[in-house]
């Protein structure tokens, strides 16, 4: 269990002076005066073999046959674990010892108290009884009535429980009656488990086992269970199977009283070149919508073949549109319009890239189709040039668009760019030149042809200015910047828009030489975009604590580009575009941007966020976003501690456009020492923008055991920035 035998027996100095005595022919008594009694700790001689074994005692009777008796602060020790007790019997020929009288036995790994200890050193085997033991470097702490030593890799506990609470706590508990550990296999099995909380039964388990190790292992994970309006009660049983040491399937069985029997499966797999994930749910007959087969998979693969060269694999899809709407569990997943599939094989070099890729998606909204790409090939050359040389790049790529209707086409777009960068510490100029070519190919009653030529020219330029605060400690900077971009007009009307959108407004759009986003669309230019920015910065850290943003584009003539059915925009200057972020103090951060209309002398849109958490671990989230004629909402979401172990968290998103709640979470934490509770309700408007959802949700989580419940901590953390 704890001793192996030895051939040399070393005995502290039971003799009148303190020295070594080794084993002889012969033994003696010798009790040791009182007036000298240690009451601290034995110290093990440092230069003993730790295999040898080492007994000190306040008296010893030692016998060449048969057992000898020590009484009186017993110590035995030997390979970093020690016994102690009021008194012992060692047999020097058998092996045995038998100690009596507040055993305690300590290893680096656990500490056991007990009223009785029979072992025997060579065999490994024996049993102590009514034990307490404490885990080392962990909570862990339990009792049984017998531990038994049954063989050198299994050991058995009559009668046992296990807590991670302090002692004298009891908030829950474990209890078996039989417990059996076998280090040849590094698991472990209980019978007849109970779950206690506060000393009453609450879970009961026939059967459970677990790893003594952290090598995963197969079984039943914790149980969860939750509720909302759509699916009624779910109780969900996880069950885990470790195939191989590379990869694994979990698959857990959802009892919803309103659907039946949902199977949801997730197969992970890793090797050297290749890792992913296989998730596949199944409802075999959803009672709800005639006893109907609803599924729903989602593949992520990836084959990393070298550092440069890779494949990713991305496929998901359902069995019908109404899928995410019936078993989602949140507005951002009933939201779900379409689903993407993607194959894509990437090749990164020095000086080439090259890309293909094909790509398709599941629509589930009808008003939203986008184009497959069957398939795009894009290549892209950067020479390695001298260091003060200017920037040379060029990309092509080849793409064939397709969906149900009859718009299909074949695009070819090629980019040549050259740049250089002029700086010093104080002022930098980047002027860059940029030819782009798209021939199109449709599929039309004409087959028709489109060829487009354009060039850009762009200028980038800007100034830094710096200077210390009063206080010292701190350095501000100002740092104005202009960009002027000048692309001719093109009439592309005829040309279709397979991936081309709008940019919308923002300050990193001022240093953009296009309005659109994608290649069908490349906006007609003349303007000057200028900014300010103002940083303030610690100096000892070079931490950023307040920046600022401000900027505006100035146009020379009207765009006239547009995307079909909208009109072209007017106007010489486009709205003024600010942004800042900083800490108000060391608990409280702001951030926001607002673009201002100065014709109208409004804001059309504006965004602020205001995170507040301080060393108490209270929480206040603020926000409010705003776009005219379009939306405005507001956001608070909180987590405060009410007494030392209750939290309250919530969080609300209103529509003040339409005056209506788009989300609503309330919920409770209790916190103990060992334990922790949550209780969580959910109302959420679903896709149709008319109707809501309730979904309840309980979790208990068990310091050193687990959690078993419905998810509650990742929705509050999901919620609730900066909630942990």
């Amino acid at each position: 269990m704890f001793f192996s035998s030895q051939a040399r027996l070393l005995v502290m100095g039971l003799s009148c002076s303190p020295s070594l005595l080794y084993a002889q022919s012969s033994w003696e008594t010798c009790p040791l005066p009182t007036s000298t009694i240690k009451q601290t700790k034995p110290l093990r001689p440092a230069n003993l073999d730790k295999m040898a074994i080492y007994l000190e005692a306040d008296q010893a009777l030692f016998r060449e046959q048969g057992d000898s008796e020590l009484t009186g602060h017993v110590y035995i020790s030997q390979n970093d674990q020690e016994l102690s007790a009021t008194q012992a019997l060692y047999n020097r020929q058998t092996g045995k010892v038998l100690a009596q009288g507040a055993v305690n036995f300590q290893s680096p790994t656990v500490h056991v108290t007990g009223q009785e200890l029979e072992y025997n050193l060579n065999s490994g085997l024996g049993s102590l009884t009514g034990v307490a033991y404490l885990l080392n470097g962990s909570d862990g702490r339990g009792a049984s009535s017998e531990l038994i030593q049954e063989s050198s890799q299994v050991t058995r506990l009559k009668n046992a429980s296990y807590t991670t609470c302090p002692v004298g706590v009891n908030s829950w508990s474990l209890k078996a009656e039989d417990i059996k550990l076998d280090r040849s296999t590094e698991q472990g099995t209980a019978r007849q488990v109970t779950l206690q909380i506060h000393d009453r039964p609450f879970l009961y388990l026939p059967y459970f086992s677990f790893p003594l190790t952290d090598q995963r292992k197969s079984g039943f994970l914790m149980p969860n269970f939750g509720t909302n309006e759509q699916s009624g009660l779910r109780v969900s049983v996880p069950y885990y199977w470790n195939l191989a040491p590379n990869y694994d399937l979990t698959t857990t069985t959802n009892m919803l009283s309103k659907r039946g029997l949902q199977l949801e499966n997730e197969f992970r797999y890793l090797t050297e070149l290749q890792r992913g994930t296989v998730q596949y749910d199944v409802l075999p007959s959803d009672q709800e919508r005639h006893n109907e087969l609803r599924y729903h998979f989602d593949i992520q693969h990836l084959s990393q073949f070298d550092k440069h060269n890779q494949l990713k694999l991305q496929a998901a899809g359902v069995s019908d549109k109404d899928y995410f709407d019936d078993l989602g569990n949140s507005l951002a997943v009933s939201s779900i319009v379409n689903l993407e599939r993607t194959l894509s094989y990437t090749s990164d070099n020095e000086e080439w890239d090259f890309s293909a890729l094909a790509q398709s998606y599941q629509i589930l909204d009808s008003s939203s189709e986008n184009y497959a790409r069957l398939p795009q090939l894009q290549a892209t050359w950067t020479p390695q040039l001298a260091e003060n040389a200017p920037k040379l790049s060029a990309s092509s790529e080849y793409t064939y668009f397709s969906r149900n209707k009859n718009d299909n086409g074949h695009r070819l777009a090629t980019q040549v760019t050259l740049k250089q960068r002029f700086e010093n510490p104080a002022a930098f100029i980047e002027p860059k030149l940029k030819l782009t070519q798209t021939s199109y190919q449709l599929e039309q009653a004409t087959n028709k042809s489109i060829t487009r030529t354009l060039t850009t020219a762009a200028v980038d330029a800007g100034l830094f200015f710096e200077r210390p605060l009063k206080d010292g400690k701190r350095l501000q900077t100002l740092e104005p910047r202009i960009y002027y971009t000048y692309t001719p007009y093109r009439d592309q009307s005829a040309i279709p828009v397979f991936d081309s959108s709008e940019r919308t407004l923002s300050y990193s759009q001022l240093f953009t030489d296009n309005d659109f986003t994608g290649k069908d669309r490349i906006a007609d230019n003349n303007r000057l975009s200028t900014s300010l920015t103002t940083r303030v910065q610690e100096l000892d850290k070079g931490r950023e604590i307040f920046r600022a943003s401000v900027g505006q584009m100035y146009y020379f003539s009207d765009r006239k580009v547009t995307l079909p059915d909208e009109t072209a925009k007017t106007g010489s200057r486009s709205e003024l575009v600010m942004e800042m972020a900083g800490e108000l103090n060391d608990s409280t951060r702001v951030s926001g941007t607002a673009f201002g209309d100065v014709k109208a002398k409004q804001v059309s849109a504006s965004q602020l966020r205001v995170n507040y958490q301080d060393q108490k671990q209270r929480i206040l989230n603020l926000g409010y976003s705003q776009r005219k004629g379009e939306y405005e909402s507001a956001q608070i979401a909180f987590a405060t501690p009410v007494t030392q172990n209750w939290t309250l968290v919530g969080a609300h998103e209103q529509d003040l456009k339409n005056d209506r709640s788009l989300e609503t979470l309330v919920g409770l934490e209790y916190q103990s020492c060992c334990w922790k509770s949550r209780l969580a309700a959910r109302n959420y408007l679903l896709s149709d923008n008319t109707t809501y959802d309730d979904a309840v949700f309980v979790e208990l989580e068990l310091k050193g055991l687990g959690s078993f419940g419905s998810g509650t901590r990742n929705l509050m953390e999901n919620r609730i920035y900066g909630y942990k």
